[in-house]
């Protein structure tokens, strides 16, 4: 009798412990379910979805006033991949159920980056003929150029999977988009083929 009484008293903790769903199946499946994108994450979307925004509304300007076909058509070509690209950035976002926030600099250098950047917009904007292309195009290596080393500071730093693949699959265009102004400066406008 004691010994069918022991038998009980261990195996009724068995029993209780086998009808108890796994914590930890259930933590790594809730996990998944509500699992966000990080703050520093976010912060590099919101950059990212900023200079998209920047690059659509340059490229626009360069189709109006480009005086050359090649610059009007690397105008309409930035406008198309960044548009892509922003609509890449939002689906990403909208999966992991996060809203990309406005961009807003981290530091005194980012704040001066941005201001000079917005600066260098407008003034681009009002120019006209040869004077805009000239200065649109070096708009757009060095920003194309800064960007870039961003891209690949971001991508290493990437906590989400997908937005590390994204920021990879961003890149090429970015080192396009650089390489196809450079060539445009030198007077080659076979470069957009």
């Amino acid at each position: 009798m004691k010994k069918l009484a022991l038998i009980a008293a261990l195996a009724m903790p068995l029993a209780a412990w086998a009808d108890t769903p796994s914590t930890t199946q259930t933590t790594d499946q809730s996990k998944t379910a509500t699992q966000k994108i990080s703050d520093s994450d976010l912060q590099d979307m919101a950059f990212v979805h900023h200079v998209n925004q920047m690059e659509i509304d340059l490229g626009k300007v360069a189709e109006r006033k480009g005086s050359t076909q090649a610059v009007k058509d690397y105008g309409k070509m930035l406008v198309k991949d960044h548009q892509s690209a922003d609509k890449d950035l939002m689906a990403l976002a909208k999966k992991d159920h996060a809203k990309i926030p406005a961009f807003k600099p981290t530091d005194e250098a980012d704040q001066k980056e941005m201001k000079d950047d917005k600066q260098m917009a407008a003034h681009v904007k009002t120019l006209k003929g040869e004077e805009f292309d000239k200065a649109f195009l070096t708009m757009m290596v060095e920003g194309h150029e800064k960007v870039l080393a961003k891209v690949d500071t971001m991508a290493s730093s990437a906590q989400n999977p997908d937005l590390q693949t994204f920021l990879k699959d961003f890149k090429p265009a970015l080192q396009k988009h650089a390489d196809q102004a450079r060539d445009l400066q030198k007077g080659e406008p076979q470069a957009m083929k």
